[in-house]
């Protein structure tokens, strides 16, 4: 005959508990992985297309240049141009008033040199300093004009005849 079987062994609801959460923890566990290795995709994908192959200051390669690594740092933008503003009474460069003698020097070395006349300086002036400018060398040497008025319009109005103000 068959024996009969025997009774199971008591219920512990602490054990139960303590397998339960162990469980939830490795299944929690599992997906802040799966998640973090996603978001990591992610943010390489992104950086390539951001970036291009190479990973710039990191030294890790990847660069289309075919230099041996002696060139210097080249800034992004270049020197100041010198901006020189000329009335009757005075001469500033780049916003400090100065001698005409000291402008020139001053910006003699510059890149570029911008001329911006004022509405009482003589014609005369703002040719002279041009030219002794040029003579000194400086390179690129811009005057900008003054805004000319038709003698028509009255006082008041903006430059075009048709956009009188109000």
């Amino acid at each position: 005959m068959t024996q009969p079987t025997p009774p199971p062994p008591p219920y512990d609801r602490k054990l139960a508990r303590d397998v339960a959460r162990q469980l939830d923890r490795r299944r929690t566990r599992r997906r802040l992985t799966v998640w973090s290795a996603l978001l990591a995709l992610v943010i390489a994908a992104a950086s390539y297309l951001r970036f291009g192959g190479g990973l710039g200051t990191l030294g890790l390669g990847g660069g289309r240049g075919d230099g041996d690594g002696d060139e210097q740092s080249r800034a992004l933008t270049g020197p100041p141009r010198c901006t020189i503003r000329i009335s009757a009474s005075d001469l500033t460069v780049n916003g400090r008033p100065t001698s005409r003698d000291a402008a020139i020097a001053a910006c003699k070395v510059a890149p570029g040199v911008d001329i911006f006349p004022t509405g009482d300086v003589r014609h005369g002036d703002v040719e002279a300093l041009e030219a002794a400018i040029k003579a000194a060398g400086a390179k690129d040497v811009v005057l900008h004009p003054l805004p000319r008025r038709s003698p028509d319009t009255p006082s008041g109005t903006g430059a075009d005849p048709g956009s009188a103000r109000p």
